[in-house]
């Protein structure tokens, strides 16, 4: 997923690019290498399971291209990207195109603020406008409801009913507001014939409710024989009975594919993806929605959250670092912060690693100096790609110490799919350095105009 990726944005900055078409054989690692077998994750960390033997089809050309470039210690390093919990007060019942006149039944648990929405499918505005016209809700009571609910719609809205009739303006209002009075349980919602040949979508929103669904991925990407699911939690004011979860996959392409099983752990549910993916499913963001039913005092509810993750089917890893070094001239001055990365492929594809480098300020606040990046087609076996740090770039901050390696990734070019992500880089650091020791960075204009602009200055 591209919103996964870390790129190096600073294409005017590329000094130290290198053209050396090929790679290092993993005969050239030492025996110091750190492997990401069984390493701790962090939040916000991706790491691959099994691997699948399949090549890339496009983005693999041949060429092993290195890129250093200066980062700003100003700029805080990026917070990892971790699983979002979303939470619904609301659902969505829909009446599919085509449908004979129906009657569906509306749970409301607290109509204090609450919202009813009716949305026409298609695209056809007067089509939309009668259908809007063929639907009528009454409340628990049997009282006609929508009327009034669409006189409290416009006024929250800014519409004046009466005003609009007498502007000769007869379009049906879609948004129905209830209030406290209207009472709780369920509603009954007549379709006519008109209205389901349309087909609607219903939302009913409660805001003032109590009962709230919270849902979260386990991971913000799962790849095939991995552990992944979902987790339910359902809490409210009131004991819930009854309860059912339902979980159902959407593909890339947003459309319904397959159930998805759930399981109860203590009190919560959880939605057991992996068990329904594998190897043969598209890669991409993939949706689960989740459906929860039940009863909170005697009151039926119905509560519909959706979330994302990315799935890929992993061709390659990072399997390990090592040998950070520091890389000096003839006169003993470091020219650039090198360390291997040893990345085990089963597929041929165009890979990246990159990483960044931080030191640690008086505070004890890690900043960022500088960003490296190494590409190069690889084939099936186990290559070593090294990411090289020009000693320039990281003294324009004129921090010194010893620095440490951050945000380490592996993306696939070829499939545009992030396979492994180690933000924290497996705690590599370098041999500690003087700022007086790091070679001098050529001036190109755009450092200079981020010298200029006070980019490199630390501030407190």
């Amino acid at each position: 997923m591209n919103a996964h990726r870390s790129f190096i944005q600073f294409a005017g900055l590329g000094l130290a690019v290198v053209l050396l078409g090929g790679f290092t054989p993993v005969s050239a690692a030492n025996s110091r290498l750190r492997t990401t077998s069984g390493a701790t994750l962090s939040p916000g960390d991706v790491a691959p399971g099994r691997l699948f033997a399949r090549d890339a089809r496009e983005g693999v050309g041949p060429g092993l291209v290195s890129v250093s470039n200066p980062v700003s210690p100003q700029q805080p390093l990026a917070a990892p990207i971790v699983p979002e919990t979303r939470r619904s007060k609301s659902t969505v019942l829909h009446v599919a195109p085509g449908s004979e006149a129906t009657e569906l039944r509306l749970p409301i648990t607290s109509p204090d603020d609450a919202w009813v929405m009716l949305i026409p499918k298609g695209n056809d505005p007067k089509v939309g406008e009668e259908a809007l016209r063929d639907v009528a809700m009454f409340d628990p009571k049997g009282v006609r409801a929508d009327v009034r609910a669409a006189r409290a719609g416009s006024e929250q809205l800014g519409a004046d009913p009466d005003r609009l009739k007498a502007e000769g303006i007869t379009k049906p209002i879609s948004m129905l507001r209830m209030s406290k009075d209207m009472g709780r349980g369920l509603y009954k919602l007549q379709v006519g014939p008109k209205a389901a040949r349309v087909g609607l979508a219903i939302e009913i929103r409660e805001p003032s409710s109590a009962t709230e669904l919270a849902i979260t991925p386990s991971a913000m990407q799962l790849s095939p024989e991995a552990d992944g699911y979902v987790t339910v939690g359902l809490q409210s004011d009131a004991a819930l009975e009854g309860v059912r979860v339902e979980a159902t996959l959407l593909t890339p392409r947003y459309e319904r594919d397959r159930s998805v099983p759930v399981v109860k752990v203590g009190k919560e549910y959880r939605a057991m993806v992996s068990r329904v993916m594998t190897e043969r499913d598209e890669p991409g963001t993939w949706m689960v929605e989740i459906r929860a039913t039940g009863t909170v005092g005697g009151v039926p509810f119905d509560r519909l959250e959706e979330t994302a993750f990315g799935f890929v089917v992993p061709t390659a890893r990072i399997a390990a670092l090592g040998r950070e070094r520091l890389v000096r001239d003839s006169s003993g001055r470091v020219t650039a912060l090198e360390v291997d990365v040893m990345v085990e492929s089963q597929g041929l594809d165009r890979y990246e690693v990159t990483g960044t480098l931080v030191a640690t300020d008086g505070r004890g606040v890690e900043r960022p100096v500088a960003e490296a990046q190494v590409t190069d087609q690889l084939g099936a076996g186990s290559q070593v790609m090294t990411l090289r740090f020009e000693a320039g770039h990281v003294g324009l901050s004129r921090l010194g110490g010893s620095y440490a390696l951050r945000g380490l990734q592996l993306y696939s070019l070829g499939t545009n799919t992030l396979y492994h992500r180690l933000n924290k880089g497996l705690e590599v650091r370098f041999p500690a350095v003087r700022v007086e020791e790091l070679a001098a960075a050529e001036v190109t204009p755009a450092i200079e105009t981020m010298m200029r602009e006070g980019a490199f200055n630390l501030r407190e």
